[in-house]
């Protein structure tokens, strides 16, 4: 019974630790549009993170939330941890995360936890990935288009515009501190 027993544990801890490392807490920065939530998935140059997705979501959101999205200010949310390969793949319909105002990573005031359906995925490409114009993915919206930068790698920066229909584009995302080439 103990030789079984340690067979097990023997075998479960290296998959367990191969399960675990493939699962890890995606940031987004979550952003409102037409009347849509959008979340962008906040990635690093390098890793696990290196891609740049775009989601079309819903969620019940608090009353402070709202009024922040519609005044433009920075909101994010901290995901609990899953794989993004299951977000990628359309596995991933739902996950609780805790919703900031601010960068939750710098400092954000926590305003609850919330439930996030994923609608639609708009965007998956790997950070490095060829742009289609102008180093911009353009994502069409009922009453515009969306511009996403494409991230080219380190030195690059994540920015999101919104373009509506006949006006000119809208900054909605600028971040650069986490593609600023590191110190060698």
């Amino acid at each position: 019974m103990k030789a079984l027993w340690l067979m097990l544990c023997c075998f479960s801890a290296p998959l367990w630790a191969c399960l675990h490392a493939s699962h890890g807490i995606h940031g987004m920065v979550l952003l409102q549009v037409d009347d849509q939530l959008i979340a962008s998935h906040l990635p690093f140059p390098t890793g696990k993170h290196a891609h740049q997705i775009v989601l079309q979501v819903s969620g019940e959101l608090p009353d402070q939330v709202l009024q922040a999205l519609t005044a433009k200010n920075l909101v994010t949310l901290e995901p609990q941890p899953f794989a993004l390969k299951d977000l990628q793949q359309g596995k991933l319909k739902t996950f609780n995360a805790q919703v900031y105002l601010g960068h939750f990573e710098r400092g954000g005031k926590d305003l609850g936890t919330v439930t996030v359906l994923v609608q639609q995925k708009l965007l998956d490409k790997a950070v490095g990935a060829g742009a289609e114009s102008k180093g911009l993915y353009r994502i069409a919206l009922s009453q515009g288009e969306l511009l996403v930068r494409a991230i080219s790698g380190e030195g690059a920066v994540d920015e999101i515009l919104y373009q509506a229909k006949g006006k000119d584009a809208e900054q909605l995302y600028f971040e650069s501190a986490d593609f600023a080439p590191q110190a060698k």
